[in-house]
């Protein structure tokens, strides 16, 4: 039997009626090769009855006998695959008709150095009404530097249409199984330390956002900040490397810290964060507003002040 180009991984735990959405999307791309492996673990009747009534060879099933975590799911599905390219789709996600076209387009020049890519997302509220547009995101097709690149890769998720090169897993190994959050965030960094990167810059995937559990609920964000401050730990080479790095991914533990409470801990991070980067003001203004109110001043207004201030510089130092 011949291995399709793409192995497309679906974790999924006791969510039928969403894994169906994302099942369908698969089914309804304009490029054909390739196979689905939707691991369950859950063990769920319902997800078994759900796979059964697609009738589709390319969609294969696997179920756990016991509860695993997602990156151990993640991983059933990797040792089960068989494509050159490897694809990661979430059970409440949906991809746009001709994503695995476009990355087979990409993915088809022999001479390519790049190891993983993805690609724009929309994120949708799912509302009773409908899907509501909450925002889209789009990434340059290549980065202008090293570090820019690596900071973009290390903050997505793995879900925004990562595709990966099989070469890159025998480099890079598996998703680390005893994370029980963010070990997608674990595994980028390890890409991104080891592979170039590039995206296609169009919205070629839905992010839902319901009120179905999900691992970014707040009631998480204890267990959360412990694994990103391992992660952090381990990484911490190359965080050292990129003073951009570092300061994008502690500020994602300051704001956890502040908003648990834990003030001392986000102060501190805080704090260091300036001292890489003095010169970046959001980061006072960010500091200043979780000492006074416990959350992060509004981006979009910090943005135009920056903005504002950055041309009164040149204004006054290099007006010539």
């Amino acid at each position: 039997m011949n291995s399709p180009l793409f192995s497309i991984i679906t974790p999924t735990y006791e969510r039928p009626a969403l894994l169906v959405r994302a099942i369908r999307s698969v089914i309804g791309q304009t490029f054909k090769d390739y196979e689905h492996i939707v691991v369950d673990d859950g063990n769920d009747a319902e997800t078994a009855r759900v796979i059964r009534s697609f009738k589709d060879p390319r969609l294969l099933f696997h179920q756990n006998s016991t509860q695993q975590g997602v990156a151990a799911a993640r991983n059933t599905g990797i040792k089960l695959s068989r494509g050159n390219l490897l694809v990661f789709l979430d059970d409440d996600d949906e991809f746009c008709p001709d994503i695995l076209e476009k990355l087979a387009e990409y993915f088809s020049c022999p001479n390519t150095r790049i190891g993983f890519m993805w690609t724009g997302i929309t994120k949708i509220k799912d509302d009773p009404v409908g899907e509501r547009i909450i925002d889209t995101k789009i990434w340059p097709s290549r980065f202008k530097t090293q570090e820019s690149g690596v900071v973009e890769a290390s903050s997505i998720g793995i879900g925004f249409g990562v595709c990966i090169k099989r070469e890159c897993i025998d480099k890079i190994g598996l998703f680390d199984e005893s994370m029980t959050y963010a070990s997608d965030s674990d595994f980028l960094f390890r890409l991104a330390k080891h592979f170039e990167c590039a995206t296609i810059s169009e919205s070629l995937i839905k992010i839902h956002l319901h009120d179905n559990p999900q691992l970014t609920d707040a009631n998480n964000n204890r267990a959360r900040l412990e694994m990103r401050q391992k992660i952090l730990a381990t990484h911490r080479d190359l965080l050292m490397m990129y003073p951009q790095l570092y300061c994008v991914h502690y500020r994602v533990v300051a704001d956890l810290a502040y908003n648990l409470g834990l003030k001392k801990e986000g102060r501190r991070t805080m704090i260091a964060i300036i001292k890489k980067m003095p010169l970046r003001f959001s980061y006072y203004v960010d500091f200043l507003s979780y000492e006074l109110s416990g959350a992060a001043y509004c981006q979009s207004k910090v943005n135009r002040i920056i903005n504002i201030f950055k041309k009164l510089i040149k204004m006054i130092f290099f007006k010539r």
